[in-house]
């Protein structure tokens, strides 16, 4: 499952109003829409598309309904299913854009979600909380640096964490991408700046230092992956991905 994809299943999106025209909705079909919400919170994407189902029965139409249906089919693994239900529709919908992003990059198809998640950016307003600006921003440098376009990613990441300094995944992201482009020093102070105080100081540092060698291993440099494996296990000589990383490069 992509990091994109658990964003689909992760419940921080606000429904973003039609794009033209609108459609009302009395108190119990908002518990109802609001129940469905819940149930792609808690990744129970089944559940999701039942409720729909029963709500779509029931009469109930508009694009709220389809965001929520195609969010429910990326959930369960059918993001070509998304992508036929919103096709066309909603151009200039913020939430639509963002939902297609999500789906062309579980496709594998970089270049469509990148696109997508610029207009997801572009659509957006000013005015919408910082943190969920912050996730477009975060979700369009991934789409470059899936393009190896680490130096556009980086700007990309560096616009979410001036909107949200605590995204973590933001922060993480931004590391890997300035290890990509060979910027070590700069990466590990990112991987630890993303770590939780919950760690501790050695587990931090080890868990920066693990980062920095997969980052590393991943641009085909293993001897310096090696060295930032031994550095993680001199901090915490048990640290169970830290010797299975290295034993990869044994």
């Amino acid at each position: 499952m992509s990091p994109l994809l658990l964003l689909a299943c992760a419940g921080r999106f606000a429904i973003q109003p039609p794009e033209t025209g609108s459609w009302d909705v009395d108190e119990k079909d908002q518990i109802r829409i609001e129940v469905i919400e819940a149930y792609l919170d808690t990744g129970s994407c089944d559940r999701a598309l039942h409720a729909i189902s029963s709500v779509r029965n029931d009469g109930m139409q508009g694009p709220t309904l389809d965001l929520l249906q195609a969010r429910a089919m990326i959930c369960m693994g059918l993001p070509s299913d998304a992508l036929v239900l919103l096709e066309g529709r909603y151009e200039r919908n913020p939430e639509r854009n963002r939902v297609l992003c999500v789906a062309h990059m579980d496709l594998g198809n970089v270049e469509a979600a990148q696109a997508a998640c610029a207009k997801a950016i572009k659509y957006t307003p000013r005015d919408t909380d910082a943190d969920r600006r912050a996730e477009l921003h975060n979700n369009y440098g991934f789409t470059l640096a899936a393009q190896g376009r680490h130096d556009e990613a980086i700007l990309a990441y560096q616009e979410a964490l001036r909107l949200d300094p605590d995204m973590h995944r933001a922060r993480n992201n931004y590391a890997f991408s300035l290890a990509a482009m060979g910027q070590d020093d700069q990466a590990w102070e990112q991987f630890l700046a993303a770590q939780s105080p919950l760690f501790g100081p050695e587990n931090a540092m080890a868990n920066a230092w693990l980062n920095l060698g997969l980052a590393q291993q991943g641009r085909g440099d293993m001897e310096d992956a090696r060295s930032s494996f031994h550095k993680a296990l001199a901090l915490v000589p048990d640290h169970p991905r830290a010797n299975d990383a290295l034993s990869t490069l044994e």
